[in-house]
């Protein structure tokens, strides 16, 4: 799966919950927050990969990031 935002990769977060079997208010209380605070957790603007990781390895799942180099077609800078 290609993530290229935030919210993507909170939506990924999601669904790995959801794969895993694992109920949001099992997660929350491992994390030692309310269910509430865990939905505005996986909400908020700025969800990290370090976010993801926190919820993650609780269900046994991990992110990690890619970094690629774009291919661009080679211009002649002497035109």
């Amino acid at each position: 799966m290609t993530i290229r935002t935030n919210k993507e990769l909170a939506q990924a977060v999601n669904e790995a919950i959801k794969e895993s079997g694992y109920k949001k208010n099992w997660i929350a209380d491992q994390l030692g927050i309310s269910r509430q605070a865990l939905t505005h957790f996986l909400q908020k603007a700025n969800f990290s990969i370090d976010d993801a990781n926190k919820i993650l390895d609780i269900i046994g799942y991990k992110a990690s990031a890619k970094v690629d180099k774009n291919i661009l077609q080679k211009v002649d800078k002497n035109s």
